[in-house]
């Protein structure tokens, strides 16, 4: 697809992007000399009518969006069976690459992304386009560092039902609301479910569920509830634990129940550092018409637990300050009593052994640590192993055999399977084609000419490694590029009789043309040639003959 150029004007220059769906490219629109971005439909989607409808839905959904935080749609079309948008062009890092970076967000920058997120998912929600995809890698930042929702990849019209795709699940499964997971119609509060995901993940630095496989994290969504945020990272306002935990509400009865709704508490939180009347401490729900807890009215201040009125002045505190002798002399009675059985208490933890659970399934290592007296990590950390096979454990932190501290948190470490790139096939490929698929995979090339009487100037003919090897990342390839058949040296065919002249012609593959001069004395024989003697000549070259006659 590389050099390609669709509709008279989008040339494409490299690849970017890809999806389930979808390839996306730098591109040029030559006609109004500006970069854009390139979504085409991969081939095998082109075969299917309901993925050709998505797709064209799409660019109809998107093309009716305009707002400055969502990525343009410029144009759509077809041509020779590439379904091709063009989009604007956002030159920046995306946001999963910028909390990998940073690790976690401060709440404040958090809140100030989520905000933007949320009038992008407002403009499209009133427009009645469900995105249905949001997670950090659709968040990209351009270089104001203004937010911009991207790739409405899977985004239908707000009362479509199709959620998914034979049997996989359509969208990002770490970030998937439960009714996504369970097949059921996505709505617009799936996509504040996904934003809730997206703002966890910000001031957390980690995601709500993790698991084995996609099924194991979707089935999580679905059945279990989410460590709240404050107990990962203390310094998180409970306030802006309350907006996370209502919008990560399973029920979507007590969930967000719009875009502006969830922008409301974010406004409040990012200008006052607190949520006003719609939250209320202790509990994940906005509105509560049971008798069991106070609802906070705009007219009643809200009070942190120190006492202190947020919105008002001090609230009076009973002093307790006569205690205070009181408790002394009890703690001073209690330390001299039972000091010893207080001290051996505290210094003498039992310790148990960290079993080991190499090879065994997560599942499986999970269950042998509980059964150890020892707290699995629910942050399990997948990396590359060429020996232990996908979703077995690689190892534990602390090792296996090391005494600890019962109830102590270990990590496990689990397989992806062994890092290796399968190498393609490059044979009849062009230099510019081969760089570009080597690169995409993280390969590097060199290159060699030669020359080659079979293969076509400018064509690979010969690749080192060959072709579906498994190599490293960043390992080199290098390629042979034909520079066609060698010359050869022109011989000197002045004195040749014609016949003899022609068979030379004729055994070195070149083409005669042959003209006849008057020459008495060198009838018959070869008195002038084109090219002339000791000249460099390639194979189906053209030689001109003069003949006497």
């Amino acid at each position: 697809m590389i050099g390609k150029v669709l509709a008279g004007r989008y040339e494409l220059a490299e690849k970017i992007a890809e999806g389930g769906m979808a390839r996306v490219y730098r591109g040029r629109d030559t006609l109004l000399k500006r970069t854009v971005a390139v979504k085409v439909l991969k081939d095998q989607m082109t075969g299917d009518a309901s993925f050709i409808r998505r797709f064209e839905r799409e660019a109809q959904s998107a093309a009716a969006l305009s707002h400055p935080n969502i990525v343009n749609v410029y144009d759509v079309g077809e041509e020779e069976g590439t379904h091709f948008i063009i989009m604007e062009y956002v030159e920046g890092r995306s946001l999963k690459n910028y909390i990998r970076e940073k690790g976690r967000l401060s709440p404040d920058e958090a809140v100030h992304i989520a905000r933007q997120i949320g009038e992008a998912l407002q403009n499209a929600h009133e427009y009645g386009v469900v995105h249905r995809d949001i997670k950090p890698q659709n968040i990209l930042f351009s270089r104001d560092g203004n937010v911009k929702v991207t790739d409405f990849g899977i985004a239908i019209a707000g009362d479509g039902v199709t959620v998914t795709a034979g049997d996989e699940i359509i969208g990002s499964v770490q970030y998937i609301s439960p009714e996504q997971a369970r097949g059921e119609t996505a709505g617009k509060q799936s996509d504040l479910y996904s934003l809730g995901v997206v703002l966890y993940e910000m001031v957390t630095g980690k995601l709500p569920f993790s698991g084995e496989s996609p099924v194991a994290v979707a089935m999580k969504h679905i059945h279990e509830e989410i460590i709240p945020p404050r107990r990962l990272v203390k310094n998180i306002p409970e306030a802006l634990e309350q907006i996370i935990l209502r919008a990560l509400n399973k029920d979507t009865g007590e969930r967000y129940t719009s875009a502006a709704e969830f922008l409301n508490d974010l406004y409040t939180a990012e200008e006052k550092g607190v949520v006003r009347s719609t939250l209320r401490r202790g509990n994940y729900h906005s509105y509560d018409n049971e008798d069991d807890g106070k609802v906070l009215r705009p007219d009643e201040p809200d009070q942190d637990q120190s006492g202190k009125d947020i919105f008002g002045p001090p609230v009076k505190k009973r002093s307790w300050a006569w205690l205070k002798p009181l408790i002394a002399v009890l703690v001073l009675a209690l330390l001299l009593a039972g000091g010893g059985f207080l001290l051996s208490s505290y210094v003498f933890v039992p310790e148990v052994a960290v079993p080991e659970v190499r090879e065994m399934s997560q599942n499986e290592a999970t269950r042998t640590l509980r059964e150890a007296d020892l707290t699995p990590n629910p942050e399990v950390i997948y990396v590359h192993d060429e020996e232990i096979e996908v979703g077995s454990v690689i190892r534990t932190d602390p090792p296996a055999g090391r005494s600890v501290r019962k109830n102590r948190d270990i990590v496990l470490y689990v397989s992806k399977g062994p890092d290796y790139i399968v190498t393609p096939d490059l044979a009849g490929r062009t230099e510019m084609e081969a760089r570009v698929m080597l690169r995409d995979l993280g390969l590097t090339m060199s290159v060699v000419r030669e020359h080659h009487d079979e293969v076509p100037g400018g064509e690979i003919f010969r690749q080192i490694p060959g072709e579906s090897l498994r190599i490293s990342d960043g390992d080199e390839v290098v390629v042979y590029i034909s520079e066609g058949p060698e010359p050869i040296e022109m011989a000197d065919l002045v004195g040749y009789s014609e016949e003899g002249a022609l068979k030379y012609i004729d055994e070195h593959e070149l083409r005669p043309i042959v003209r006849y001069q008057f020459s008495p004395g060198n009838r018959g024989y070869v008195i002038e040639q084109y090219p002339e003697p000791g000249e460099e000549i390639m194979s189906n070259q053209r030689v001109e003959l003069v003949v006497g006659e």
